[in-house]
């Protein structure tokens, strides 16, 4: 059976269901939460969409939210939550680092890579690339060159983060069924 015909074929029999054991009302109830989740989820599809689009983040951001399938529906915004901590303090401590009399270049490439992992992992693209070019800095002992690939990295961890903020107040919706304003 055709893939199309047995999502119908499944959603006609759910539907039929619905509407014998449990009344109109409820089914008219279900029904509008389901196009409400199914309008939540195009939108969330499409703003990941828009973030690859603008380069913001690849394939790879598409791929690590779909394991949520497997894995439970929380699981990405664990992720995400743990990602944007875990970035944030990665990046002040290499702010810091620049405070110190002597700027231990070795360690800043350690926390670089460090940032650039999960970032690549997650599928955070641009912010990885600006994480590689920080690198070479380092590599270099370029502190100046140093500090203006920093600035790239936390302009680009921003923008990142804002969107990254965005994609968890629509997730958040969609996972606790709040499609209120759909």
């Amino acid at each position: 059976m055709h893939r199309s015909s047995l999502k119908f074929s499944l959603s006609l029999s759910l539907n039929f269901s619905l509407l014998f054991f449990c009344g109109a009302s409820f089914f008219s109830s279900a029904m509008a939460g389901l196009a409400a989740l199914e309008t939540l989820t195009e939108k969330l599809y499409d703003f990941i969409q828009s973030m690859e689009d603008d380069g913001i983040v690849d394939h790879h951001f598409k791929d690590c939210y779909n394991l949520k399938d497997a894995n439970g529906p929380f699981l990405f915004i664990e992720l995400l939550t743990t990602y944007i901590s875990d970035s944030e303090t990665t990046l002040e401590e290499i702010t810091t680092e620049f405070d110190q009399p002597l700027v231990d270049f070795k360690h800043l490439e350690q926390l670089c890579i460090k940032l650039k992992g999960g970032t690549s992992c997650l599928g955070a693209c641009r912010v990885a690339t600006s994480c590689g070019e920080f690198r070479q800095a380092a590599i270099a002992r370029n502190k100046d060159d140093c500090l203006l690939r920093l600035e790239a990295i936390k302009g680009d961890f921003s923008i990142l983060h804002n969107k990254l903020e965005a994609f968890l107040e629509l997730e958040r919706r969609i996972v606790t069924n709040d499609y209120q304003g759909c």
